[in-house]
C-alpha cells in the first residue's frame, strides 16, 4: 500500500489514525515493513501523520494478516480479517516453475523479463539450442550464393538463394545441424542454370513422400525446403525438385 490515507465517513482526513497488523484470526502482532525487500519492520501500529496520510506499509506475501484501523485515541473504526496471505500458485505454471529452487533457466530455457530493466537473453538463434528454445527469425534471412556452396550451421532458418548461368552445387555437410533445422533453397536462375542438392559424406536427403536417398536437382525458378530429422537424415520438399 504505497499510497494510503485514512478519512472519517465525512471524508475528512484523519490526523494520526492507527494501523495495528496482528495474525489473521489472532491478536498476536506481526510486522509489516516500509520498503518491499522487507528489511526493515515499521512501527506497529503504524500512524498516520496530520493530514491522514501513512507511509509506504509492504506486507509480507508469506503471512495472513488481520488488520484494525482506529482513530488517534485507539477508538476501533474498522477490523479487516483476513488481509492478504500467502500466494497460491497452480502447479506447473511458469511463477510456480520461477520459485522452485534454481529451476528457472532450466525449465523455461531462457530467462524471462519480469520488469523493467531485465536483459532479454537467447533472442537470437545458437547454434547449439536454437531449434530448442531460442525466439528464433520472423522471416527467412537471405543469403546469396551464386555457385557451389556448402551450407554451415549459421544457414538455419535461412534462405539460400542462388542466381546461376550454369550448374552449381549446394552441399549438405554431415554433421554440421540439430534435429529439426529448415533451410530453404532457391534456384532463381532465369535459365536452364539446375542447382544440385548434394548430399555430404555420410548424410541421407530423402524426397518427401518416398523412400529414396539421392542428391535432387533443382530445376531454375525452383524453390525447395529441407528439413533435418536426425543430425544427418534431411527430407526435401518443394517445386523444380527432380
Amino acid at each position: 500500500m504505497p499510497v494510503l490515507r485514512a478519512v472519517d465517513q465525512n471524508g475528512a482526513p484523519m490526523a494520526g489514525a492507527k494501523l495495528q497488523f496482528y495474525v489473521t484470526g489472532t491478536t498476536t502482532p506481526t510486522n509489516v515493513y516500509s520498503a518491499a525487500n522487507l528489511s526493515t519492520p515499521l512501527s506497529n501500529p503504524v500512524a498516520a501523520d496530520a493530514g491522514g496520510l501513512f507511509a509506504p506499509i509492504y506486507l509480507d506475501p508469506s503471512v495472513t494478516y488481520r488488520c484494525q484501523l482506529m482513530s488517534a485515541a485507539g477508538v476501533l473504526i474498522r477490523d479487516i480479517d483476513p488481509l492478504g496471505g500467502p500466494l497460491a500458485l497452480a502447479a506447473g505454471s511458469i511463477s510456480a516453475v520461477m520459485l522452485a529452487a534454481g529451476a528457472a533457466l532450466a525449465n523455461l530455457g531462457y530467462a524471462p523479463l519480469n520488469k523493467a530493466g531485465d536483459t532479454a537473453t537467447n533472442l537470437l538463434l545458437s547454434n547449439t539450442a536454437w531449434a530448442v528454445n531460442s525466439a528464433g527469425y520472423l522471416g527467412l534471412p537471405v543469403n546469396e550464393q551464386d555457385g557451389n556452396y556448402t551450407l554451415a550451421a549459421a544457414d538455419a532458418g535461412k534462405l539460400v538463394r542462388a542466381n546461376i548461368a550454369g550448374a552449381a552445387a549446394c552441399t549438405i555437410p554431415p554433421n554440421t545441424f540439430l534435429p529439426g533445422t529448415a533451410i530453404s533453397l532457391r534456384n532463381a536462375a532465369t535459365s536452364a542454370g539446375v542447382l544440385t542438392i548434394t548430399r555430404g559424406t555420410g548424410v541421407t536427403l530423402f524426397g518427401a513422400g518416398g523412400a529414396t536417398s539421392k542428391d535432387w536437382a533443382l530445376a531454375a525458378g525452383g524453390l525447395a525446403t529441407i528439413v533435418a530429422e536426425t543430425t544427418n537424415t534431411w527430407v526435401v520438399s518443394g517445386a523444380g525438385l527432380s
